[in-house]
């Protein structure tokens, strides 16, 4: 296995805790603690459990079963996490969020994790097209 498919099998169970961080947040909007996320935050938020969960399913795939169909599966997957965290860091900027000041997750904290995450992403889309992966995911259809 490649350096580069072990970036993407790391970089994609990484994303696992978009779930656990939006799933707290969510769960405080719902119940009305302080510190629930402004409305304009839950469609990102949304879509953070919602690629999070389904990197459980993802990471598997690449290792039980890659194929072709995956490797288009991961290359949206991570284009629809990209445009959810450009989302969110623009949301971030309109209407700051500092969930747990006390952590350091103030509103620049939550960018810092955004911005991050964007590059990380960013960087599997690109490895996705280098003919290394490609051949990884070809071979075993």
């Amino acid at each position: 296995m490649s350096n580069s498919i072990r970036w993407i099998i790391f970089v994609t169970g990484w994303m696992t805790f978009r779930a656990i961080g939006s799933s707290l947040f969510l769960f405080w909007n719902i119940t009305g603690n302080e510190r629930g996320a402004p409305p304009e935050w839950v469609l990102a938020l949304i879509g953070d459990f919602i690629i999070g969960t389904t990197a459980f399913f993802l990471v598997y795939c690449i290792l039980k079963k890659p194929s072709y169909l995956i490797w288009g599966l991961l290359l949206s997957w991570n284009i629809l996490g990209l445009i959810d965290l450009l989302g969110a860091i623009r949301t971030s900027l309109l209407v700051p969020f500092g969930p747990i000041p006390e952590m350091g997750l103030t509103s620049l904290g939550v960018r810092s994790i955004l911005i991050l995450n964007t590059f990380l992403q960013i960087s599997c889309i690109y490895l996705l097209f280098k003919d290394s992966v490609r051949n990884y995911f070809k071979n075993y259809t």
